[in-house]
């Protein structure tokens, strides 16, 4: 069975395009708990936090396995995002996806799912050896979301090499 990220975001109907935008910003939420590196090594999290974890986790993976009983393909969380093309790509799948969603009035800003997107740009560059993204607000709506992520797209596109210039150009899916 082919994954979401093979069929292109305009052949979604309103429903599972509104419903995928929900799941990857829950699922953004959760690796952005996970991967907290603002805190000192030596401060501990405290119970709080590690239950804070905990739900984010349960209220991601109820909505995975809700959203996969519901709709096919399935949903299958995207575990690497570290080179410029991958993320670019994920990158412009996002923005596709969040355009086709940005006028429906039960959206929200998808901040957790900017937040993972500049999380694996810093990682990017920190592997490549390039020059970190420039990280602006954080977005207070659903348009200013779909900029960053255009934005970050193009960044990627410029540290891609060029014998993968066409993938990072190419129509994007979801």
């Amino acid at each position: 069975m082919p994954d979401i990220r093979e069929i292109p975001v305009s052949n979604l109907d309103p429903a599972q395009a509104a419903e995928l935008a929900l799941l990857v910003d829950l699922e953004a939420r959760w690796e952005n708990l996970r991967n907290i590196s603002s805190r000192p090594a030596e401060v501990q999290p405290t119970t709080q936090d590690l239950h804070g974890k905990q739900k984010a986790y349960e209220t991601f993976r109820a909505k995975l396995a809700a959203y996969n009983k519901r709709f096919h393909p399935a949903h299958v969380p995207e575990l690497l995002l570290n080179t410029p093309v991958r993320l670019g790509l994920w990158c412009r799948a996002m923005r596709d996806l969040y355009l086709r969603v940005e006028h429906d009035a039960q959206m929200h800003c998808p901040a957790h799912l900017v937040e993972k997107a500049y999380r694996w740009a810093d990682r990017v560059a920190i592997r490549i050896g390039a020059d970190r993204v420039a990280r602006p607000t954080p977005p207070s709506t659903i348009r200013g979301a779909i900029q960053s992520l255009d934005e970050l797209s193009q960044w990627c596109a410029k540290l891609a090499p060029a014998d993968t210039q066409a993938k990072v150009d190419q129509p994007l899916v979801a």
